[in-house]
């Protein structure tokens, strides 16, 4: 395991120094406390959110109304369709690692059709990454975002939700790969789109996410049964999914990939406390931090492009505390779930790794975990296979809400 974690860290540092020379896109990655979910008898408690018509629809009222994660606080018509579907700007409260009630905003689709007597089957999805600033919310302009390619959800009548995270579109920057974050946004999220015009929901839920959002949904899947027991989740897909925080932090000082380490270092002294910078980063790199919150995923790649990481990021960052112990606990799949998990991934991804997820898959399977991994072989690179995870993805959500038995790859011992 220590050659292959060694091996794997060459590897993540050639594929995002390719990302970084290449310039990046602000498009984002992704291509075109226990029981504190509220319960599905409190969905009436959202429904008094009203249409948002004028002035920011990003600015939190101050103070926050009173609530439980995952009530709607106000919604806004997008103007447009997406796939198909009537599309809505949606804030919501949710709760920080911290335990602080916040608000988070995000995008959800209405499909046109009249909702199945027992409701529509739902599903919630983690985006890529699109950066760490305000601006860089996919909700700010959904249209080309992971919700274009869910047609054939919105076609069999998915009620779709996307969360922008916390910290994105928000105050505070976007805690980035806090897995605990991450996954309470993209839950109540799903919470949320229950109250808007149309929605009329079921129980049933699927997780979808690629790159950060694998790792998103990943979590999302993991906190399902706590934090948001109201639903019956069937299964998660995560593509891609940028995981191993150790391996990445230790390539650190082989390639320039300053710009995707900036992001998960600011974002992590974001969610913790005693997540001191000074610990991992020179005093050059502390000069650097708030280049972060200049642009989004492109800008920040491009502005780090230039210099090694060793100049900007200590030498022992990978192994200093807490800093070793919190990328460890923030990797997916440390702990078992009853829902079914698909991972998918392209062999010649040029982004995130396929040994990343090989580790994981070994990792889940450790644990317990139902795990499907499917390699995808050929030339696609980490966008290229977006496309191809979706319509996977949607194949697989759909046999496990007809009830088929899930796929395992793990070795039986």
């Amino acid at each position: 395991m220590a050659r292959l974690l060694r091996v794997t860290a060459v590897l993540v540092a050639c594929a995002l120094a390719g990302a970084c020379s290449s310039g990046g896109d602000d498009d984002g990655d992704a291509g075109p406390p226990e029981g504190a979910g509220s319960s599905a008898a409190d969905t009436s408690a959202t429904t008094a959110a009203e249409e948002f018509t004028d002035g920011d629809f990003y600015a939190v009222p101050d103070p926050l109304p009173e609530g439980s994660p995952g009530d709607l606080i106000r919604y806004q018509p997008v103007g447009e369709q997406i796939a198909g579907a009537d599309a809505y700007r949606i804030m919501y409260l949710s709760e920080s690692v911290a335990g602080d009630p916040i608000a988070v905003t995000g995008t959800a689709l209405v499909p046109p059709a009249e909702a199945p007597s027992g409701g529509r089957r739902v599903l919630t999805i983690a985006h890529g990454t699109t950066g760490i600033a305000d601006d860089c919310a996919p909700s700010k302009d959904p249209v080309p975002t992971e919700l274009s390619l869910m047609g054939p959800y919105v076609e069999a009548g998915y009620l779709i939700a996307e969360s922008d995270y916390e910290g994105l579109g928000t105050p505070g920057r976007h805690p980035y790969l806090v897995g605990e974050s991450e996954g309470r946004g993209v839950l109540d999220a799903a919470k949320a789109a229950r109250a808007l015009p149309g929605a009329d929901a079921g129980d049933q839920l699927a997780i979808f996410g690629y790159s950060q959002g694998g790792h998103g949904a990943l979590w999302a899947g993991q906190l399902a049964a706590d934090w948001a027991p109201e639903f019956d989740l069937v299964g998660t897909v995560a593509g891609a999914p940028a995981t191993e925080i150790p391996v990445i932090v230790s390539a650190a000082g082989s390639m320039p990939i300053a710009g995707f380490l900036y992001m998960i270092f600011a974002g992590f002294a974001e969610a913790y406390d005693d997540a001191d910078l000074s610990l991992v980063l020179t005093p050059a790199g502390l000069e650097q931090i708030d280049r972060v919150d200049e642009g989004c995923v492109g800008q920040v790649l491009r502005a780090f492009a230039g210099r090694p990481a060793s100049e900007l990021i200590r030498p022992d960052a990978a192994t200093v505390e807490p800093w070793a112990t919190l990328a460890e606990e923030n990797n997916p799949g440390n702990v078992a779930t009853d829902a079914p998990v698909l991972i998918v991934h392209s062999e010649a991804d040029n982004v995130v790794p396929a040994a990343l997820s090989e580790i994981l898959a070994g990792r889940m399977c450790d644990e317990g975990q139902v795990v499907e991994r499917r390699v995808y072989e050929g030339t696609m690179d980490h966008g290229g296979a977006v496309p191809d995870a979706v319509s996977d993805g949607f194949a697989w959500v759909e046999a496990r809400f007809a009830g088929e038995e899930p796929a395992s790859t793990c070795q039986t011992p």
